[in-house]
């Protein structure tokens, strides 16, 4: 059972969302809360993901999580890279810094990717059961809605702070 445990992946996520410690409540509510009250209303107001949609969803899912396996991949490569040091020793407490800022944010990157594996897994699942189950699917379109949300707002974190990533390693690789 050990090997499909995935409560690491969902933790370590999590703890992307902590400053100081403590979990940033903004976020929660963002990445959380907001999601689950839009799924709410489009369950009380018995709206229902159409079966076009939910086809195109398990295609476009499937897809996301090969390609953030990809990116899983770029991003190990860019954590194997090694940063030369400076010669001038005043910068080096400055250099330091920015190594390990550098590799939090690797991990954390990491972390928040493999959460989304996680979260397109899940969604093509989700969105399959709900395909072959009989209309009308309200409480699973309110479901599948705020996976929705939740995945696009999270991968909204991602490619910010992979392009943080990125782009340090640009301007590293430039001297």
């Amino acid at each position: 059972m050990q090997k499909i445990n995935i409560t690491s992946v969902v933790s370590s996520h999590l703890d992307t969302l902590r400053s100081k410690g403590e979990l940033v409540k903004v976020d929660i509510v963002v990445f959380y809360v907001f999601p689950v009250l839009v799924g709410a209303a489009v369950w009380f107001l018995k709206w229902e993901v159409p079966e076009k949609a939910l086809e195109l969803s398990i295609s476009v899912f499937s897809i996301f999580a090969a390609l953030l396996l990809s990116v899983q991949v770029a991003m190990y490569s860019v954590s194997l890279r090694e940063m030369t040091p400076p010669e001038d020793q005043k910068k080096l407490r400055s250099f330091n810094e920015l190594k390990e800022t550098r590799n939090s944010l690797i991990r954390e990157l990491n972390s928040n990717i493999s959460y989304l594996i996680l979260l397109s897994v899940v969604t093509v699942t989700i969105t399959l059961l709900l395909f072959f189950w009989p209309s009308p699917r309200m409480g699973g379109s309110g479901v599948a809605v705020a996976l929705y949300i939740h995945f696009f707002l999270t991968l909204l974190m991602v490619v910010k702070r992979s392009s943080i990533v990125f782009s340090r390693e640009y301007e590293n690789a430039g001297n």
